[in-house]
């Protein structure tokens, strides 16, 4: 029988909603009742079903129970339909109705689903097994049920050690009565970005979606909490969807998503930006070696700054999205690479976040072992560059519903989420929680401050970076905001540092930071005054390194040598004097003697490097000129130390 949606839409309005069933004639008895009105009814959502109208299918359903309470049948349909419309709870009610009165008939596929999905899990199981014991089951219903199966299996085991969530909301100031979502954070959590639909949009009112556009949205930490959030504006901001950022530790470079540009190569591209003060630049593309002809998005930039991971849909991975990543080398940034297994799976990978200890990556996977839908996990990058068999953040942090990110603090203790729980100002909004130990990265701190010339006191754009003294590797490179001098970067515990600043016309700075046996709740704030070139200007290496009563350098002073070594050749005319300099523990003379010798280490090195011997100077001043009192050992260190100073130019 045919009918159009217009005709059925005045029926009901007047006739019951038998009418339907006038071609089929079964009996209630087939069907184990006795009304043929609920039969009438039962064959109306059939016909409803068929043409997936699921709603009104349901309302057929009940009205047919409303008569037979015990219809099975009915029961089982409306369970059915309630499950293809995620309606799971209700789909349970009505399925497990239905397995009572017949479990032969009724068990499987459907009721195990509902189990599943409202997270009954050792309840779903027996229906899984015995499901996957039928002989005719489809191909996809046997991948689906033996996947949901492995997942139910560690839920049951999972749920018995449940970890510490206590989300709070970030408040009105940041969440709104419309969606919040995908938030990031600088190094020192005072900045945070995030994606949302809100009436402000650039784009307006987006009439094929019925929303508002996406744009990104900032908040500042102020003495009282988090500020009023803001758009962020042109030219990041567009008529058209933003999405999906990750922002530099600095908080002045943004990676993000954007779609359907003109200048796009796929669906999805990924975009960049820099600040200078509050000035953002104009964004550009990255480019064909890390954005395909499909959809990329979901970018996070590692800490250091060398590797981008994002979200793929692009062929040559292990399934239909994949965590990919493309690392800068000279400039540049290189073709993108496939994570690979362990950590890509034939399901879907998403949403990776690097932590700023650079080992610990978060990501949101549907396939391995989890609560269902999609979970949330923890990788670690092993020594050897290989990734661990990624970890269950845990329950109830996962649950059966989706949770597709996360972003963890510097210092690895507070996490992030969007969550639409109840309790909220409304949608999707932003919560904070403190990290369960068990899931944790290792901890960072951070470093911030600015950098100034010594003279004027303006700020000044200049080069900062870390090396790793043990490696020589250099693990942070950042420069500092030229409208105002300002820099921050995290630093890595368990590890010691050497740190220099530097630009054109000025003498380097260095400083050292020792943080392997440092205090967790340790940051730095520094004021660095950078002394222009001239005749007479001099400062302290603080990165040359002897054992006690030596004179032979440490492995340790390299990083600080080859940059002195890089200055010289960049000042090819300059002539400078090594100073060397102790504390007053031993007699003068030998305290004279082993100050110019260590001097003398640091010339010969120079020397042994190219630069020619007549420019440099060595002298050893023994305790001479103490910088502090020697009758402290924080005293006698500051004055056990290695200068140079500027002869001539």
């Amino acid at each position: 029988m045919k009918f159009s949606h217009s005709v059925l839409f005045f029926s009901l309005l007047i006739f019951p909603l038998t009418f339907l069933a006038q071609k089929y004639n079964p009996k209630p008895a087939e069907f184990g009742i006795r009304s043929k009105k609920a039969m009438n009814y039962y064959l109306d959502g059939e016909e409803y079903t068929r043409i997936r109208d699921r709603a009104r299918a349901i309302s057929s359903y009940k009205l047919a129970i409303a008569i037979e309470p015990l219809f099975s049948h009915a029961h089982f349909r409306i369970g059915v339909n309630a499950y293809v419309l995620k309606k799971y709870e209700e789909a349970l009610e009505h399925l497990e109705i239905a397995y009572q009165q017949n479990p032969k008939q009724f068990g499987g596929f459907y009721i195990g689903e509902a189990y599943f999905y409202t997270g009954k899990y050792a309840e779903a199981i027996p229906h899984y097994e015995a499901f996957l014991k039928r002989d005719r089951i489809r191909k996809k219903d046997r991948v689906k049920v033996a996947m949901n199966l492995r997942h139910a299996r560690f839920a049951v085991e999972a749920l018995k050690n449940p970890i510490s969530f206590e989300p709070v909301n970030l408040g009105p100031n940041v969440n709104s009565d419309r969606d919040e979502y995908l938030p990031c954070l600088n190094a020192d959590d005072s900045y945070l970005l995030f994606t949302a639909r809100r009436p402000e949009a650039i784009g307006g009112f987006n009439r094929q979606i019925q929303d508002y556009g996406e744009d990104f949205y900032v908040s500042e930490m102020g003495e009282d909490g988090w500020q009023a959030a803001k758009n962020l504006g042109s030219p990041i901001n567009t008529q058209n969807n933003e999405g999906a950022a990750s922002i530099t530790q600095d908080g002045r470079t943004i990676f993000y998503t954007a779609c359907s540009r003109p200048e796009g190569l796929g669906s999805c591209d990924l975009y960049y930006s820099t600040r200078e003060g509050k000035q953002w630049s104009e964004p550009r593309n990255l480019g064909p070696n890390v954005n395909s002809e499909t959809w990329d998005s979901q970018p996070c930039l590692s800490g250091d700054g060398k590797t981008l991971y994002f979200t793929s849909a692009r062929q040559g991975g292990q399934g239909t999205l994949d965590i990919w990543y493309s690392e800068f080398v000279n400039g540049e940034w290189q073709a993108a690479k496939n994570l690979g297994t362990p950590v890509n799976t034939p399901g879907q990978e998403t949403s990776p976040f690097l932590h700023a200890d650079g080992i610990s990556l978060y990501f949101s996977s549907n396939f391995h072992p989890g609560f269902g839908n999609k979970d949330l996990f923890i990788t670690q990058k092993q020594a050897d560059g290989s990734w661990s068999i990624p970890k269950n953040l845990g329950y109830p942090l996962n649950t059966q519903a989706d949770e597709s990110n996360i972003f963890i603090s510097a210092k690895g203790t507070q996490g992030l989420i969007n969550s639409d729980r109840e309790g909220g100002y409304g949608g999707s909004d932003l919560y904070a929680f403190e990290l369960d130990e068990r899931i944790r990265p290792q901890s960072a701190t951070f470093l911030r401050g600015t950098v100034k010339d010594s003279l004027t006191n303006n700020p000044l754009k200049a080069l900062i970076r870390l090396v790793d003294v043990e490696t020589g590797d250099t693990v942070r490179q950042i420069y500092s905001d030229k409208v105002d001098g300002r820099f921050l970067m995290s630093l890595p515990f368990n590890r010691e540092y050497a740190a220099f600043v530097e630009a054109a016309g000025y003498l380097f700075a260095s400083k050292n930071f020792l943080l392997k046996q440092s205090e967790e709740d340790l940051f730095f704030d520094l004021s660095i005054l950078l002394i222009p070139i001239q005749t007479g200007s001099q400062i302290v290496l603080q990165n040359i390194f002897f054992e006690s009563n030596k004179y032979e350098l440490k492995q340790s002073s390299n990083a600080e040598l080859q940059v002195l070594l890089k200055f010289m050749r960049s000042n090819p005319q300059m002539k400078i004097e090594i100073q060397g300099h102790t504390d007053n523990v031993g007699g003068d003379k030998a305290n004279l003697q082993l100050s110019y010798q260590r001097a003398n280490a640091v010339r010969e090195y120079l020397i042994k490097e190219g630069v020619s011997a007549d420019r440099i100077l060595a002298k050893g001043y023994g305790e001479s000129q103490p910088l502090a009192s020697n009758e402290t050992e924080e005293g006698r260190a500051i004055n056990r130390r290695t200068k140079f100073k500027v002869l001539a130019l």
